[in-house]
Formats: structure tokens, sequence, C-alpha cells
């Protein structure tokens, strides 16, 4: 019977974070409420709070349930033993081209970043989330420092970058591109363009072609 309550309690929490997706894409995060999302999961209001503090905890446990992909990537980018035999530039290539495709292939991701970047307002209930989180940024562009730190000990990177300033950049530039996208994918075509799109950006920051596999 216990086992059977947890697995209940566990499709009450979906249906209520699939609601929130969903509402808070359609309406955005500041004109969708607890009662609506509720409502429109078929679910009573105590059922909210009985998962969730509040909204902001809701809209980061959506997150969380998202971004698992986002982590591994992330992963694989720093281990080595992930991609043996990939210098650090075509390990960040491989990376940033992977960022890019998961989000124009998975309807969960592309639609939680959409909602994320174009459907909420951090402010008030939404200021304290996770995903304004100084550290939790700093980490992510951290890595992509450490990744262009170990190139460019390797000669890989062109003579007076700023390592600093170009891993800001590389962050900005993907979150640009899929901000783009998402608004209109006729001018942004990730889907078809993600490696045109990014070149611009490793052939100024790196030498020659370093930054793409090697031809099998």
């Amino acid at each position: 019977m216990a086992r059977k309550t947890k697995e209940e309690a566990d499709k009450t929490r979906h249906l209520l974070l699939d609601a929130a997706e969903q509402l808070f894409w359609e309406h955005g995060v500041s004109k969708t409420t607890l009662a609506g999302i509720a409502a429109h999961a078929g679910l009573t209001r105590g059922a909210i709070y009985w998962h969730f503090d509040n909204k902001s905890d809701l809209f980061n446990a959506m997150c969380e349930r998202a971004f698992p992909q986002f982590e591994e990537m992330m992963q694989a980018l720093l281990v080595e033993d992930h991609r043996p035999g990939l210098t650090p530039a075509q390990r960040l290539w491989q990376h940033s081209c992977g960022v890019l495709q998961l989000v124009t292939t998975s309807q969960r991701v592309a639609r939680v970043v959409g909602i994320i970047n174009l459907r909420c307002e951090f402010v008030g209930e939404m200021q304290n989330s996770y995903l304004l989180d100084r550290s939790w940024l700093m980490e992510k562009v951290g890595n992509l420092h450490a990744m262009l730190s170990q190139a460019a000990e390797r000669g890989q990177v062109r003579p007076g970058i700023d390592l600093a300033c170009a891993s800001g950049c590389l962050h900005s530039m993907i979150c640009g591109l899929v901000d783009s996208w998402m608004l209109n994918p006729q001018v942004v075509d990730l889907e078809n363009h993600c490696a045109q799109l990014l070149t611009p950006f490793f052939a100024g920051v790196f030498v020659d072609d370093c930054w793409l596999p090697a031809p099998q």
C-alpha cells in the first residue's frame, strides 16, 4: 500500500508540473495562479501545497525536471573520459552543438527554456528562483572558462583572447540563439544550421579549424 501511495503522489506531482509548464508557457508565470494550475490538472489547490511551498518552489521543480540532460552534458564536457581522444576545443564545440540540438529535439526542454527566458519576470515571489542564483550561473560560465583555459594551454586559442570574456560571450550567444529561434525559427534555424551559427565564434577564438572533430 505504501508503494502505491508513493506512486500516486509522484503521479500527482507530475500532473501539477505538466499543468504549470503548459500554463506558464501559454499565459506567462506572473499571470498563472496556483489555483489555475490545480484546476488545469484536475486537482485541488491543497494538492499543490502538499508538494510545493509556493509558485517559486513549483517553478524550480519544473526546471529541475527538465534539465538533467543539461547537467549530464556539462559533466561530459568537463570529464575527458566521456569524450576520449577529443581536444578541449573539440569537446567545447560538441558540447555547444549538443546544447542547441537538445533544445530543438526536446519539446519539454524547449518549452521550459522559453518560459525562463520569455515568459517570466524575476520579481516579487520569483526573485529567489534558483535560476537567478549567482552561484548557479557562475558555475556554468566557469565550466566554459575552464575548457577554454585547457584549450589555451594546448595552443588552440588565438593570441590576445580574453578567456573570461570569451566564456561569457559563448554562454550569452547560446542563450541568445535559443531565444531568437523560439521567437522566429525562420530567422534563426537551429534545427538545420546550429553548426553554421556557432562557427563565427569558434573561428574567431580558436586557431585554424582545431575545434572540428578529425575526419573519420
